[in-house]
């Protein structure tokens, strides 16, 4: 599920930049709109883009909103709240709201809901920006490292952690700050393998670059501490 849950994150990349496309496209066609029309090559190209872009801007938007909700389930069912996250999710939606209630009932490009529409297409480019590359950040830690701790009833070393790597049969263990985790049964674990990330190991510095920081631990079942 959690792989579900990236592909649909960078499909709403991938729809989020087709809507700001629109923008794009219509600001260099009022530009170079006259230039372009002299050449018969440029000319179809930006007939292309326009049909695809300013066309179906709303669909791009749609489709935007849909894969949202699809991995913002899924993410938070399989990792928790995560609050950059739901920042760009609440701006990607007050975002559509906004284009549909210009559309609908507006209808003018002007005034303040205009205004409004874009001041959230640039916040949420930002937000989006600030989730991707930096989702731990602002993160609610589903880890409390005091408890965890004296829950630990074995110590081991990082040569004893090693032979716990989920390979031909093994169990497989991860360490985290000082805390030595179960994810034998964790189905995104499979062969003691997780995006780069292989059990017997010291996770620590490697738990800095996930999406959502330590609160994958919550839900793991704690083995033992690791020896210093």
């Amino acid at each position: 599920m959690g792989e579900i849950g990236n592909l649909f994150g960078w499909l709403i990349v991938i729809s989020y930049v087709g809507t700001m496309l629109n923008y794009v496209v219509k600001a260099i066609n009022r530009k170079y709109g006259k230039k372009i029309a002299k050449n018969q090559n440029a000319k179809q190209i930006m007939s292309l883009l326009m049909k695809v872009f300013v066309k179906y801007h709303r669909l791009f938007g749609y489709a935007t909103v849909v894969f949202l909700i699809v991995h913002y389930v899924m993410q938070y069912m399989n990792f928790g709240f995560n609050i950059t996250g739901t920042v760009a999710a609440a701006l990607m939606i007050i975002q559509v709201l906004v284009g549909i209630y210009g559309s609908y009932r507006a209808k003018k490009r002007a005034g303040a809901w205009f205004f409004t529409h874009r001041l959230i297409g640039i916040l949420l480019i930002l937000g989006i920006v600030l989730h991707v590359a930096f989702p731990e950040l602002i993160q609610v830690s589903g880890v409390n490292n005091t408890e965890v701790a004296n829950n630990a009833n074995k110590e081991f070393t990082i040569e004893e952690l090693a032979k716990y790597d989920g390979q031909n049969g093994n169990k497989a263990y991860v360490a985290y700050k000082g805390v030595v985790y179960d994810v034998t049964d964790v189905k995104q674990w499979k062969d003691g393998k997780h995006y780069g990330a292989v059990a017997g190991t010291d996770l620590t510095d490697e738990i800095g670059k996930s999406p959502h920081g330590d609160i994958v631990f919550k839900k793991l079942t704690v083995v033992g501490s690791l020896k210093k």
